[in-house]
């Protein structure tokens, strides 16, 4: 033999040998003595035997962007747990974005109505200045003064236009309210979409079909509905009850498939007894309660002639 040959401690791979020495500090057994190396067809079937062990001892994660990844088995509970912290999170965090949207717009919404009214209230006052001077005697004070007649014509001209200057600004703001709150309903109901979508998952067309069956059956509009309870629980909870709904309304439909069925036995007395079983009952109750071995022998002999007229 050749001193090339490799001796067959060095064919040993050092994986082999990491794992060896592993498992021997975790049990708390001595390293065992080096043992005769088997022949190498034999490490084919180990490596696989490996292998299998490592594939069961991983769990497949969906990611957020729908990718699979696989883990260590290890780690499975710590990730689901911190899965459901980014979810519970994310949930707040769009509560959080709702609540600041909606405290801004009701700030917002005040000042403007403040604003609003505070035009309304000067309007109100210069038309009651033009009134006097509309209601004047106009012949009466051209005759009199003809031109005071004309500095008062002059005036009214001039309250005319602040009429009109002062609903203009009211129009332009009453418009911006309106669509401040088109647009505060719509960011509303697109946080309230998104987190519900976090809580219950996808959403399909024939759930929000469901659910617009339940909102309508209490009388809720879908658009007063979008306006008012523009809530990720809220929708959650209709999500809930649209399920209810459906599931209620399988039973009904079962129920009545079932009472529309023809019976299997159709309703009335029962069969009436036949005369051998009558006979038969009756026999077997006066074997039970006659009291020596003479009756039962009478009833028995009796019992054989009536069976063979």
């Amino acid at each position: 033999m050749s001193t090339d040959t490799p001796t067959p401690e060095s064919e040993v791979s050092i994986e082999s040998r990491l794992a060896a020495a592993f498992a021997a500090e975790e049990t708390g057994v001595p390293e065992a003595a080096p043992v005769e190396t088997a022949p190498e067809a034999s490490e084919e079937p180990t490596a696989e035997v490996e292998t299998e062990e490592v594939a069961e001892d991983v769990f497949e994660f969906e990611a957020d962007d729908g990718t699979t990844v696989k883990l260590p088995a290890a780690v499975e509970k710590a990730v689901l747990r911190q899965k459901d912290y980014t979810q519970k999170t994310m949930q707040l965090a769009e509560l959080q974005k709702a609540a600041q949207d909606r405290l801004q717009y009701a700030e917002a919404r005040e000042q403007l109505s403040a604003a609003v009214l505070d035009d309304v209230t000067q309007l109100r006052s210069i038309e009651s200045q033009l009134k006097q001077y509309q209601d004047a005697d106009w012949p009466a004070l051209y005759e009199a003064n003809p031109g005071q007649a004309l500095r008062f014509q002059q005036v009214m001209r001039d309250l005319e236009k602040q009429v009109s200057q002062k609903q203009q600004e009211i129009n332009a703001k009453v418009q911006h309210v309106q669509q401040a709150t088109q647009k505060h309903h719509q960011f509303q109901w697109e946080a309230a979409e998104k987190g519900a979508r976090q809580m219950i998952g996808d959403i399909s067309a024939a759930d929000n079909a469901a659910m617009l069956r339940t909102v309508e059956s209490l009388g809720i509009t879908p658009q007063e509905f979008k306006s008012r309870f523009a809530d990720p629980r809220i929708i959650a909870m209709t999500h809930k009850a649209a399920k209810w709904d459906a599931l209620q309304g399988q039973k009904a439909s079962a129920v009545q498939k079932a009472s529309q069925a023809p019976p299997v036995i159709k309703p009335g007395a029962a069969n009436p007894m036949s005369a051998q079983s009558k006979q038969e009952l009756n026999f077997r109750k006066a074997m039970k309660s006659s009291s020596s071995s003479q009756d039962r022998a009478r009833l028995i002999e009796q019992r054989l002639a009536d069976r063979f007229k």
